[in-house]
């Protein structure tokens, strides 16, 4: 009966047809089969006629380059009102970056200058290690004082201090932004429903797609490096911010009101306080994506760490990029324990406060002690101001001399696979997606949409997808749409099964997990070095770098899928005579599968992008025109080609997304039933 009134016309108002949306997608496969056979090459069907292509992009361009240049209000040029902007953002960058790397410089009326050095080393050394001490406790501060010390060691100090500082403060703004946007969010359904896509945005759209205007706005400078950096690492802040105060219990809620607190008060001093333990999360999220960034940055200004390795990737110098791509890690690793602890601090009330303030902060009075001490001990011992580039170390060389030593002695076999893998998969992938009629492609995406997810999501695939053939990004699009696809179904032949070992076997465990922990934080650009040495440039190169960089998210979620089965299923599966490898097909992978299709999910977004970073390495789809549009100063082009890649990443997630709710929906189906 149930089934019954499911599909009557009482229960939904209207004819129900329940053999029509299954008969969406082979009627789409049949449709695009018939243009493909019968239409020739060139038709508007196959191929999507030149003459009806939207300028989009070169008009995108024009309104760009007269908003920065001409559009005025009052008299006051838009152009001069950012870097304005800019100049007051950079005043607490510029602050940090003198008072840690460069010092201050002092212009009297008489033409003379003061220089005031910067802070010491060993100054810098204490107080942040003991800053870590306090904050996260002896293991955090071993690895802040490791960190430093390596930066000190291989001639990083000053590189890593004008990164330290514009990290500092991008994730400060990234957070903070995030955390108002977030809160909107929670407080307005409506202001979250047209917050969320424009985050979707923000995340999938190339960096490189608006560095261009950001540069014509803010000028080339590092402020414009942190603005564009802003960009990229906000949203995921403010997307858990308003998932973290939705999950705030409704009795915490209540308290506030009880208590007598304003709006204001409930919200930031009780609501807020409760959802730390998620809001790290997002922070985590922030400081991570803020060091992603730090190397493109580079590009338009920032230095720093970025520079080196940015430098490093076009001189070909392995050992000298891997060292700043180490020291990149290390500090993204010590900013989030130090980060993570601060947020979890709780102040003790059960112990009484030393009289004296020497007593109550011993760590506090050691550094303002020893920091002037070392200061003026800098004029006197010039190695206690900059540290002796004679005691600095490199293994640039031993490493540009071990990929060499591997690229000769295995240049035989590498071709082999190469051409190999571009022979027999590469190149058929690509010439069948280019192949394939625009007007097939697009309704089986359609049909696809509509079987998954319904009317909603067909409708913004055959909008997303028709926006990308009326601008002529097309054939761009599939180029980029098959390296993806290759490089996620490589990745996930090696994730999953490693993934799924690891869950399995603890042994496994501890031996994959800091593997993949380290995978996933090392900065983007690394993958390629070690790649364009070994195998050159090309897409070869770059479906290799995207498999690397795309890895961690399978194995970590496959894993956690299997760690995630309930006790009490696998002891019926016991129960029931099961052997290992029945209880692992049968129970253990159908119950993992949600986390899974997670894990494919987040493979599919890292492999996104990275992709628009092997465009630097000679990949030629969407990526490249993104990359292109820097080199000519065309905004419309670099921004209309980064949308195509996030729509087309936009699309795939919506449809792994509702591919894992239904399994979602299917295991716990299972689950009730074995209850």
């Amino acid at each position: 009966m149930s089934g019954i009134s499911d599909i009557s016309p009482k229960a939904s108002g209207r004819i129900a047809y329940p053999g029509w949306k299954a008969m969406v997608l082979p009627s789409t496969l049949l449709f695009t089969l018939l243009v493909w056979i019968t239409v020739e090459e060139g038709s508007w069907l196959h191929d999507y006629p030149e003459s009806r292509v939207w300028e989009i992009a070169t008009s995108a361009t024009v309104a760009v380059k007269y908003l920065v240049n001409e559009f005025s209000i009052g008299g006051v040029n838009l152009a001069e009102v950012t870097r304005d902007i800019a100049d007051v953002i950079a005043i607490p960058m510029r602050g940090l970056q003198g008072l840690l790397a460069e010092g201050f410089t002092v212009y009297h009326d008489d033409g003379n200058m003061t220089v005031i050095p910067s802070l010491p080393w060993p100054a810098v050394v204490l107080a942040m290690t003991l800053f870590a001490w306090w904050a996260a406790g002896s293991g955090v501060a071993f690895l802040t004082f490791s960190s430093l010390m390596y930066f000190l060691l291989f001639g990083l100090w000053l590189p890593a201090m004008l990164t330290l500082s514009s990290v500092l403060v991008a994730v400060l703004v990234s957070f903070a932004l995030g955390l108002m946007l977030g809160v909107w969010g929670y407080r307005s359904p409506r202001a979250n429903a047209v917050l969320m896509p424009i985050y979707d945005v923000m995340q999938t759209i190339p960096t490189f797609s608006y560095l261009v205007p950001v540069l014509l706005l803010f000028g080339f400078n590092p402020v414009a490096a942190m603005i564009a950096t802003v960009i990229y690492a906000m949203p995921p802040m403010a997307r858990v911010t308003t998932l973290a105060l939705q999950r705030v219990p409704s009795n915490i809620n209540d308290f506030g009101s009880m208590s007598g607190c304003t709006r204001g008060q409930k919200m930031w001093l009780v609501m807020v306080p409760a959802a730390r333990q998620n809001l790290l999360i997002g922070l985590n999220q922030v400081i991570m994506l803020t060091f992603a960034m730090v190397i493109i940055a580079s590009v338009i200004g920032a230095g720093g760490l970025g520079g080196k390795v940015y430098q490093g990737l076009k001189a070909l110098k392995i050992g000298n990029a891997v060292e700043a791509g180490i020291a990149i890690t290390l500090m993204a690793i010590a900013l989030d324990r130090i980060s993570s602890a601060i947020a979890l601090r709780r102040p003790n009330h059960t112990e009484p406060a030393p009289a004296f303030f020497w007593q109550q902060h011993k760590l506090t009075t050691i550094m303002v002690l020893f920091t002037p001490a070392a200061y003026f001990s800098g004029y006197y011992f010039p190695a206690l101001q900059t540290y002796p580039e004679i005691l600095t170390v490199s293994t640039g060389s031993f490493w540009n001399d071990a990929i060499l030593w591997v690229s000769d002695s295995f240049y035989t076999q590498i071709k082999a696979v190469r051409e190999g893998v571009i022979g027999y998969a590469m190149r058929p992938i690509k010439n069948f997606l280019l192949d394939v009629p625009w007007s097939g492609f697009i309704a089986i995406v359609t049909g696809l949409a509509y079987w998954a997810g319904g009317r909603r999501l067909a409708l913004v695939s055959l909008g997303l997808l028709g926006f990308i053939a009326i601008t002529g990004y097309w054939d761009a699009a599939m180029i980029s749409l098959y390296l993806v696809a290759l490089s996620v179904v490589v990745t996930l032949v090696l994730a999953l099964p490693i993934g799924i070992w690891a869950g399995l076997n603890e042994s496994a465990d501890r031996i994959v997990t800091p593997i993949i922990d380290t995978l996933q934080t090392l900065p983007s650009f690394v993958y390629l070095i070690p790649v364009v040495m070994l195998v050159g440039v090309g897409e070869f190169a770059g479906l290799i770098a995207i498999v690397a960089y795309s890895l961690p998210p399978g194995v970590r979620y496959a894993k956690q899928g299997i760690r995630n089965i309930s006790r009490s299923n696998i002891e019926v599966a016991d129960m029931s005579g099961c052997t290992a490898k029945q209880k692992l097909w049968h129970v253990q992978l159908p119950l993992a599968l949600p986390d899974i299709m997670l894990g494919i999910n987040q493979t599919v977004m890292f492999a996104f992008g990275m992709l628009v970073i092997t465009a630097l390495v000679g990949t030629r789809g969407l990526e490249h025109d993104t990359l292109v549009a820097i080199a000519k100063v065309q905004p419309g082009e670099g921004i209309v080609a980064g949308l195509g890649i996030a729509f087309l990443s936009i699309i795939t997630d919506r449809l792994i997304g509702q591919a894992s709710r239904k399994l979602q929906q299917r295991t716990k189906q299972k689950n009730d039933a074995i209850s």
